[in-house]
């Protein structure tokens, strides 16, 4: 996916030069007094709002999504924002919702169900409306289905046109994960796989949300089928896993009087119907004549989980916090902007939606951009900032990933102003490539990366609440979120008013 392309070796001189510490900030009273603009107060008020129960979890193409969708339009009235999609406010787009599967095994004249014995990922596995046999003899063990350097669970195997079973756990010290072990056997030329884990009740627990839930996707596919890449795979559950691995003296008795018996056979089904969602545009223009042709976006995502088992997912953390942290931003810009101290550069403050039905509402904006991407300078994207992890003691850190990955200019800015004005610990620990979380990739910022656009993934890391109907507003940790927005007001306040552009030394490419 990444194909990192140096641009010159006069960027790359520039960069070093800039790493060495030749860019400064020069701290300024109108820019803190715009920044404390942006209080705990007004944070609080606008998420005791959108986190509550009225707004229904904010799930995307839902009344939720929709009511949130008008607060923050009317909240840009409010503070005199422009709209900023050509005199409105939104920016529309279809969704082909696909309704949760139901599926069921019947193997050795047993029933096996969806969530109770199996489950899998409809977003990532072609089994919607299909039927799936396989025959006993074409079932095949291959452990931990681990293929490296230093060893073959494939090894002397047969897999061409054969269902692999594989355990999901690892041998110690060994690290190989699902998504590996799934294309090792794709490889080895497997049609089916199965994994079993022994804490398949555990992870359907965890992973509910995403197993209950419709899959959303952009436009009208109401009338064609995705092509998926991937083989059909499963995660089963123990009795299930049993009945797969062994064969007993009583099985083939019972196979020599029925002669489907042995015959695994699968089929699921799903509806389609079409749903609108949303992205919220609000535009403070710039005050340069030449500079406001260029564009910062500040995002983040204002859906959520929804309502599910009849239960709220207020997701007062994801994202309420980001989302609120957008809204005293913008007036934060605003204010300067009524007063004669409007930023040089444009900014576009973006709410999206559809984050957590897979990046849809970024993905609209990056293909169908309301501004050209080419004078887009950055996006800065705020996902879940009101929390604290259990790496931490103490609660003035802040995850940054993304800033060094397209302009390593940008990272040292943002470092520079992170030192002149906020003091937060700027925590690095996911911006590693071979980070196993894949953060970078798993919010609104990824879409403008691959782009070629700069971006900063502002992230406060994962905690005991995150996706449950727990995290709610009176675990946020306010005086934490308003310095964290701060800084990302800083930063954007910084980008707007430079002489440069920031300068691009690698593109991600799709």
């Amino acid at each position: 996916m990444k194909n990192l392309l140096i641009y010159t070796s006069i960027l790359i001189l520039t960069s070093c030069a800039i790493q060495k510490g030749k860019y400064k900030v020069s701290k300024k009273e109108t820019t803190e007094k715009y920044a404390n603009t942006i209080t705990v107060e007004e944070l609080k008020k606008h998420l005791t709002i959108l986190a509550s129960d009225e707004y229904e979890g904010r799930e995307t193409g839902k009344k939720g999504q929709i009511m949130t969708g008008d607060y923050l339009k009317n909240e840009f009235i409010k503070m005199g924002i422009a709209p900023g999609n050509n005199g409105s406010y939104f920016q529309n787009f279809t969704l082909t919702e696909t309704t949760s599967p139901t599926g069921i095994f019947n193997y050795k004249n047993k029933i096996f169900n969806y969530l109770e014995d199996f489950y899998f990922y409809q977003n990532y596995t072609s089994v919607n409306n299909v039927t799936i046999n396989v025959q006993t003899e074409d079932i095949i063990f291959v452990s931990h289905g681990i293929k490296n350097k230093e060893r073959d669970d494939y090894k002397n195997l047969n897999l061409k046109g054969k269902t692999a079973v594989i355990l999901v756990e690892n041998p110690e010290k060994i690290k190989f994960t699902w998504r590996q072990k799934l294309d090792a056997a794709k490889k080895n030329g497997a049609e089916v796989v199965f994994f079993y884990s022994e804490k398949f009740k555990e992870n359907t627990k965890r992973l509910e949300h995403y197993l209950t839930k419709s899959k959303l996707e952009l436009g009208n596919k109401l009338n064609t089928e995705k092509k998926n890449i991937n083989i059909p795979f499963f995660f089963i559950s123990k009795e299930f896993y049993t009945q797969l691995t062994v064969n007993s003296k009583e099985d083939k008795e019972e196979e020599s009087k029925f002669s489907n018996y042995n015959k695994l056979k699968f089929f699921t089904t799903s509806n389609k119907k079409l749903v609108q969602s949303n992205n919220v545009l609000g535009f403070i223009e710039g005050s340069d004549e030449e500079l406001k042709k260029e564009v910062i976006i500040i995002t983040a995502h204002y859906d959520h989980l929804g309502i599910i088992n009849g239960v709220v997912n207020n997701g007062a953390d994801d994202d309420g916090s980001g989302t609120v942290a957008l809204l005293e931003i913008a007036q934060a810009f605003q204010i300067a902007k009524n007063e004669g101290n409007g930023p040089k550069r444009s900014v576009l403050i973006m709410p999206v939606s559809g984050e957590e039905k897979g990046l849809l509402g970024s993905s609209y904006y990056a293909d169908n951009p309301v501004f050209p991407l080419k004078n887009t300078v950055v996006d800065l994207n705020i996902d879940m900032i009101g929390r604290i992890d259990t790496f931490h003691t103490n609660d003035n850190y802040v995850y940054l990933i993304g800033a060094d990955k397209i302009s390593e200019e940008l990272h040292y800015v943002s470092e520079a102003v992170n030192k002149t004005y906020s003091n937060l610990e700027l925590d690095y620990r996911y911006n590693n490539d071979k980070d196993p979380n894949r953060f970078y990739y798993r919010s609104d910022h990824y879409n403008f990366a691959k782009k070629g656009i700069p971006v900063i993934f502002y992230f406060t890391g994962v905690h005991e609440d995150y996706h449950k109907p727990t995290d709610d507003i009176e675990k946020i940790l306010f005086p934490k979120l308003a310095r964290i927005t701060k800084l990302v007001f800083y930063t954007a306040w910084e980008i707007a008013n430079k002489e440069e552009r920031l300068k691009i030394t690698t593109t991600e490419k799709e």
